[in-house]
C-alpha cells in the first residue's frame, strides 16, 4: 500500500559492480542506512556487531533502535572523531567504529551517528533528528540486493522482501501441510477477526445507533492514501446499528464501518489496539502484533501456524461465524437529513464461495498480497501472501483435501 510518510527526498544508489564485487554484502553495507527503492522508500539499518538488518519504521523507530544499538564512549574518545570537515580525528578508532551509534556515557547519553561514508560523527538528539539520518544518508537498494542481508531477530516485523506464500491447516490440535507457517507476514484485513474478538469483550449493544463521522470516513485515507478500500455506501451523519456495521466489517470488510465500531467501543482508538495486543499475549500468540484495527497498515503481523490459532478462536464464536454465512444484506441507514435509504452489504469473494466454507474472512495489501483464512470440515485454512487468487485457491483445495 502507499504509505504517505515514506518520503525521502534523494536516494543514491550502491554502483552494481560494487555489489558483484563483494561476497559478503552486510559487511559492505555495514552501519549503513538503506532505503528499499522497490518498497516505498523503507529504511533499514544494518548493524555492524550482528551484520543484521533493523527495520526504521518512522523517526521514533529508528531513534529506539538506534539508542538501543548505543555503544558507550567516554567524552575522549568520542572528541577524537570529528564533527565536520577539515577537523583531525583518529583514523583508526574512526575505523573501528564506522557505523556504529554511540553514547555518552560520561554526559547524558547523548546519541551519535558514526557515518561510515564520511567518518564524521551526527548528534542524535531527537527523533526528528534520526529521522534527518535516515533521509540524509539513506543509500538506495533493490529488493534483491537487501534479501542478502539477514533481518535480526530482535524485531517482531516481516521482512518486506518475501516473494514466497505460506499456508497451513490446524484442526484446534495440530498443524497439518505447513509451508512457510512460521515466518512473520502481514495479515492485511485478516486483522479484523482480532478486531470483532475484542469488540465482543466489551458485550456490544447490537441494536446501538452510530453515527457515522468524517474522521472515520477519512481513516483509510490517513494509511493508503488514494488506494481503493474496501467500503460500503457511507456518508457523514449516517445512522445504523452497532449490528449493520458489525456485519459491515466482517461481510464487506469495510474500514470505515471497523473504525466506527472501535470508536464507539468504549475504548479510545490507542486502549483498543492495546487490548487487541493483550489478547494476542493472553492466546500465546508471540509472532503476532497490530497497529491499527482495519489491517490497512501493513505492519500488523502473523504467520500462517497463530492465524490459524487467531482464526479457531475467533470462528468458534457464533456472532462472528452467523455473520460471515451471509453473502447479502441490506442495512437500513438514516442520513443527516433523516431520510432512509437502503445500503447494500455484499461478499464479493466469490470464488472463495464455491468452496462452501463455515465461516471465512480475507484480505489484501501490496505488502500482504492476498490474504484468507476458513473454516470448513473442522479445519482452519490460512493461506498468507498469495501472490494471485488462483494460487490461493489452489492452496485451499489441496488443504481441503
Amino acid at each position: 500500500m502507499k504509505k504517505i510518510f515514506y518520503l525521502f527526498i534523494v536516494i543514491t544508489f550502491l554502483p552494481l559492480h560494487q555489489i558483484k564485487a563483494v561476497d559478503d554484502l552486510a559487511g559492505r553495507l555495514s552501519g549503513r542506512i538503506l532505503l528499499q527503492v522497490e518498497s516505498y522508500g523503507r529504511a533499514w539499518y544494518v548493524d555492524p556487531v550482528s551484520q543484521t538488518r533493523y527495520y526504521l519504521r518512522d523517526g521514533d523507530e529508528a531513534f529506539n533502535i538506534m539508542r538501543s544499538l548505543g555503544l558507550g564512549i567516554t567524552n575522549r574518545d568520542l572528541a577524537k572523531i570529528p564533527t565536520k570537515k577539515g577537523e583531525l580525528g583518529d583514523k583508526k578508532l574512526i575505523q573501528r567504529l564506522k557505523g556504529r551509534i554511540l553514547l555518552q556515557v560520561e554526559s547524558r547519553g547523548e546519541a551519535w551517528y558514526v557515518n561510515p561514508v564520511d567518518g564524521m560523527r551526527y548528534y542524535l538528539p531527537t527523533r526528528e533528528a534520526a529521522f534527518n539520518i535516515m533521509r540524509n544518508f539513506g543509500l538506495g537498494i533493490t529488493n534483491d540486493n537487501l534479501r542478502q542481508i539477514k533481518v535480526n531477530n530482535q524485531q517482531l516485523i516481516h521482512d518486506t522482501t518475501f516473494q514466497d506464500v505460506a499456508y497451513v491447516s490446524y484442526d484446534g490440535t495440530d498443524f497439518n501441510q505447513g509451508y512457510n507457517a512460521d515466518v512473520v507476514l502481514p495479515m492485511a484485513s485478516l486483522t479484523k477477526l482480532m478486531t470483532a474478538l475484542v469488540l465482543l469483550d466489551t458485550n456490544p449493544n447490537w441494536q446501538k445507533s452510530i453515527t457515522i463521522t468524517q474522521d472515520e470516513l477519512d481513516y483509510p485515507k490517513s494509511l493508503v492514501g488514494s488506494d481503493i478500500t474496501s467500503e460500503v455506501d457511507l456518508h457523514v451523519g449516517d445512522k445504523l446499528t452497532f449490528y449493520d456495521l458489525w456485519l459491515a466489517m466482517l461481510i464487506a470488510s469495510s474500514n470505515q464501518a471497523t473504525v466506527a465500531l472501535v470508536d464507539n467501543s468504549g475504548l479510545s482508538r490507542t486502549e483498543f489496539i492495546a487490548a487487541m495486543n493483550q489478547k494476542a499475549k493472553d492466546l500465546g500468540l508471540t509472532k503476532t502484533k497490530f497497529f491499527d484495527m482495519t489491517g490497512l497498515d501493513a505492519h500488523n503481523v502473523t504467520t500462517a501456524k497463530q492465524m490459524a490459532q487467531l482464526g479457531y478462536v475467533a470462528f468458534s464464536k457464533s456472532d462472528i461465524t452467523s455473520a460471515s454465512a451471509i453473502k447479502d444484506y441490506i442495512a437500513p441507514v438514516t442520513d443527516a437529513t433523516g431520510q432512509i435509504r437502503q445500503v447494500k452489504i455484499t461478499d464479493r469473494n466469490y470464488s472463495l464461495q464455491t468452496f462452501s466454507p463455515e465461516a471465512a474472512k480475507t484480505g489484501f495489501l501490496v505488502e500482504a498480497q492476498r490474504t484468507v483464512v476458513l473454516k470448513k470440515n473442522n479445519q482452519i485454512i490460512v493461506v498468507l501472501h498469495a501472490l494471485s487468487m488462483s494460487q490461493r485457491n489452489e492452496i485451499i483445495q489441496k488443504l481441503l483435501k
